[in-house]
């Protein structure tokens, strides 16, 4: 990147199709090392020149998320930067908007004991609208905002309505908030019902429009989601949904357990489109549908992401003071 006086920047960008829209993830800047150079040193100059191309180009960020690869595995919301869309031509200081994205990156992915804010300078991503380019127009727009050159048409603000914007749901985790711009608060569990919903009703009209089985969801009832047979013939059907593609998916040890030991089949429908109608209910549509025949969840494609400890039995039991009366965390407290 290139800004207006002609420097190049020390720091490197890319833009890519994400589900139905475009992103521009920044990479993150880190120090000196042992044997290696400080590396995106112009982190901060290059987030806030891109928000102001993407200004000039009437971008919507949709949503802006840390997407270090310690916080990958979050769900969506607990790793956002923004808690709605942001129509950047109404932003009038993109210099403050830049340090509210940097800043909000500080407490993000950090340990719950932590006693200083984190890095501000993490690998982010912007889900974009952006007038003018489609999917495949991804390596123009990343072009586009490499120099210094503004859109050639003048460029009116856009009062267009902002359209929903869209969390992943395929990796959330119930309880979770996400917004839908416009329409209030939509958890993250209303949405994954839904994605889920519509990847097994995808999936059943599969097996038995196009391969005549009779099919059965037995979801609220078995490790699987679908049971399929067709004359002496039983098969089980494991079925993922994502809104954004999806190349991973997240697996509980009794799917794990019953697809070892049973004829299973594992489906994923992702980049499913949904949006939210004014009555407050969710609409979904389309997607992607792969299938793995033979899949029995073998170890080595087996991630661990999270861990259930129980500790030995112990009879060490601490003597607690009775107290009635208010403690102040200054006082007498220190965190290890």
């Amino acid at each position: 990147m290139t800004d207006d006086n002609g420097r190049v920047l020390d720091a490197e960008y890319a833009v890519k199709p994400d589900g139905d829209y475009l992103a521009v993830t920044l990479e993150s800047m880190s120090g000196r090392a042992e044997g290696r150079r400080p590396r995106n040193t112009d982190y901060r100059p290059a987030l806030e020149l891109l928000l102001e191309r993407l200004k000039q180009r009437r971008a919507i960020i949709q949503v802006a998320l840390v997407d270090s690869r310690r916080t990958q595995l979050l769900p969506e919301p607990e790793r956002s930067l923004t808690d709605s869309a942001i129509r950047l031509v109404d932003i009038a200081d993109i210099p403050a908007l830049r340090r509210r994205l940097t800043q909000a990156q500080t407490t993000i992915g950090q340990a719950p004991d932590a006693r200083l804010p984190g890095n501000s300078t993490k690998r982010i991503r912007l889900r974009l609208s952006v007038p003018g380019y489609e999917l495949a127009d991804a390596d123009r727009l990343g072009a586009d905002l490499a120099n210094s050159s503004a859109p050639e048409a003048a460029l009116e603000p856009d009062r267009s309505p902002l359209p929903a914007r869209q969390l992943s749901a395929g990796d959330n985790t119930p309880g979770g908030n996400g917004r839908s711009s416009g329409s209030g608060y939509m958890t993250s569990q209303e949405l994954k019902a839904a994605i889920e919903q519509h990847a097994v009703q995808t999936v059943m009209d599969h097996y038995h429009l196009v391969e005549k089985y009779d099919v059965e969801n037995v979801s609220t009832r078995e490790s699987y989601d679908i049971r399929a047979t067709r004359a002496t013939e039983e098969l089980h059907i494991e079925v993922k949904g994502s809104s954004v593609p999806a190349d991973k998916v997240e697996l509980t040890r009794n799917e794990v357990r019953h697809a070892r030991v049973t004829d299973t089949h594992l489906v994923i429908v992702d980049q499913i489109r949904w949006r939210r109608l004014p009555d407050g209910t969710i609409e979904t549509a389309g997607g992607r549908a792969r299938r793995w025949t033979t899949w029995t969840a073998a170890e080595e494609h087996l991630t661990p992401s999270r861990y259930w400890y129980r500790p030995p039995n112990h009879t060490d039991e601490l003597p607690l003071p009775h107290r009635s009366h208010p403690v102040s965390p200054k006082a007498g407290t220190r965190k290890v």
